[in-house]
């Protein structure tokens, strides 16, 4: 599963486009979530430690600073639906965005997708816990500076 994201990753931001604005853009934090630490459920710290080992690496492969990239992990009680509206809500074009082409958006209980603000790239991944044997969802953020 680790190795699909990457690779749809690295797909999209290939395809995203660059350049324009270098102000800070804020992503707001997902519906009903606090912070997710490291907890007892091996198969969600597997994909956690997956994402945060594997994402920086890609961001950088597309000129984004390492010193920029600021990752969060969150577990919210909101559905992954929710979630997605959420996003689709918040990171649109109208505010500046541009959807990167050829990223997954949502498929079964997973939802993948990469953004670009100007200089600023935006990778937002979750999925349903329970797949894993855990509860809510699990959202990953990823944002950096070219």
């Amino acid at each position: 599963m680790r190795r699909a994201l990457v690779v749809l990753i690295l797909l999209g931001l290939a395809l995203a486009g660059c350049g324009g604005s270098t102000a800070d853009v804020a992503v707001p934090d997902p519906p009903k979530a606090t912070a997710l630490e490291k907890g007892d459920n091996q198969k969600i710290n597997q994909i956690i430690e997956g994402w945060q080992a594997q994402v920086p690496g890609v961001l950088e492969q597309y000129q984004i600073k390492k010193d920029t990239i600021q990752e969060k992990v969150y577990q919210s009680s909101a559905s992954l639906q929710e979630v997605v509206d959420f996003y689709k809500q918040q990171i649109t074009s109208a505010n500046g965005w541009v959807e990167a082409r050829g990223m997954p958006g949502q498929q079964g209980g997973i939802f993948l997708n990469a953004y670009d603000h100007g200089t600023i790239s935006l990778v937002i991944g979750a999925f349903d816990a329970t797949q894993a044997g855990g509860t809510g969802t699990v959202i990953y953020t990823a944002k950096g500076t070219k």
